[in-house]
């Protein structure tokens, strides 16, 4: 009893910096996650000395290069990589596109997917079959808790050069065995470009070990940064072969020759927002420092488990989710509702899901259960989806 109070005692004192979470039973990390009050604090700390100091005076420049290399290493350490692979960016799907199209293509040439990607992925995919003629080949998962090696391996030839798929499917939950997936690959001397939106954060993360050519984070969904943040990690062993794609002020090392700048902040577009990195940098620390990642990670994989075990009890209700490849993100369906009527009835009653819609995704209401959401916040849920599949929908 000593430990579990103890635990709560943590948790509540976690709870209380993300005051989003007292309002409402939160299962949405998967679009947004909470912001706590120090990203909070930071961004409006910076916002203040702009406002008040002006956006540029001597040392603005220096220091904002400082702070964005310094949310690049913090990131580094957190995610086993080196600082001068990670770059900023403002969307996991920003990351995925740096990457995408810094390749040399040839027309014909073939890039493997799955049938379970989200559009963050699958439209630069599509961007380069206009552009180069780049083929796209789905390997068909299913809900991804059965063999998606050979799933993706059925689908390479000898024009295939990149494997790209999310660690974590938006659409079923399912977490894909990466390092296998980057074996398969390292087999057909292809690279690994990984839709890492619903992973970091959510999952343990050693980006060496799992051995990917490049991993696209959101900073605003596990990590719990504001809107137009992200992060992109390339290997430097690939630095040769994803060239940058957006040229800009500050990218680039002049000395009579233009060069990209060292390592992956050759990958950065455009400006960044002093107090969106700033609340950023606030929030991953406090990741780091405060909650632990590791203690999160199980947290998460505790509780998600409980609730697809919950559900899976449930008359009516049906669980899109592997309970043997899961960890946060539970994708179900309720019989005679509409995922978007289950995800409208229960924000009526306190808890707010989203429902996936994208064909050819499986169509499915989603809950994000995360490390911040109670015991008995995953059994209310639970019970008010139980309610839900009792009554019948009200359609016109």
């Amino acid at each position: 009893m000593a430990i579990e109070t103890a635990t709560e005692t943590r948790l509540d004192a976690l709870r209380a910096q993300l005051p989003a979470v007292l309002t409402t039973g939160y299962f949405n990390t998967g679009s947004n996650g909470p912001i706590p009050s120090v990203a909070y604090e930071a961004a409006d700390a910076a916002t203040r000395h702009e406002l008040d100091r002006g956006r540029i005076i001597p040392g603005t420049n220096e220091g904002n290069r400082d702070r964005n290399r310094g949310v690049a290493a913090l990131a580094a350490g957190m995610f086993g990589a080196g600082a001068d692979e990670i770059a900023l960016t403002h969307s996991a799907c920003e990351g995925l596109n740096a990457a995408m199209m810094g390749l040399t293509w040839d027309r014909g040439d073939e890039v493997v997917t799955t049938t379970e990607e989200h559009p963050g992925l699958l439209l630069p995919l599509g961007l380069l079959a206009h552009r180069h003629g780049v083929v796209t080949r789905f390997a068909n998962i299913g809900d991804g808790g059965s063999d998606v090696v050979a799933a993706l391996a059925a689908q390479i030839t000898s024009r295939t050069r990149v494997i790209a798929l999310s660690h974590v499917l938006w659409s079923t939950g399912a977490v894909l065995p990466l390092r296998d997936i980057a074996d398969l690959a390292r087999e057909n001397e292809l690279l690994v470009v990984v839709d890492a939106a619903q992973s970091a954060g959510q999952v343990p993360v050693d980006l060496h070990a799992l051995g990917v050519d490049a991993y696209a984070m959101a900073g605003q969904k596990w990590l719990c940064g504001p809107e137009a943040t992200g992060l992109l990690y390339i290997s430097r062993d690939r630095f040769a072969d994803i060239a940058p794609t957006y040229a800009r002020y500050g990218q680039f090392e002049s000395s009579g020759y233009f060069l990209p700048a060292a390592g992956a902040m050759r990958y950065e577009i455009g400006e960044f927002y002093s107090p969106a990195i700033a609340a950023q940098s606030a929030a991953l620390q406090w990741l780091r420092d405060e909650v632990g990642l590791d203690w999160a990670h199980d947290r998460i994989t505790t509780l998600g488990a409980d609730f697809h075990r919950r559900l899976a009890t449930i008359d009516g209700v049906s669980v899109v989710t592997p309970a043997h490849a899961m960890a946060g993100l539970v994708n179900f369906n309720v019989t005679g509702w509409r995922p978007q009527e289950v995800a409208a009835r229960l924000y009526e009653r306190g808890y707010t899901i989203r429902y996936v819609d994208y064909s050819p995704c499986t169509v499915s209401a989603r809950a994000s259960v995360a490390w911040w959401n109670t015991e008995e916040e995953v059994a209310g849920l639970a019970g008010a989806i139980a309610d839900v599949a009792d009554e019948t929908p009200a359609r016109a």
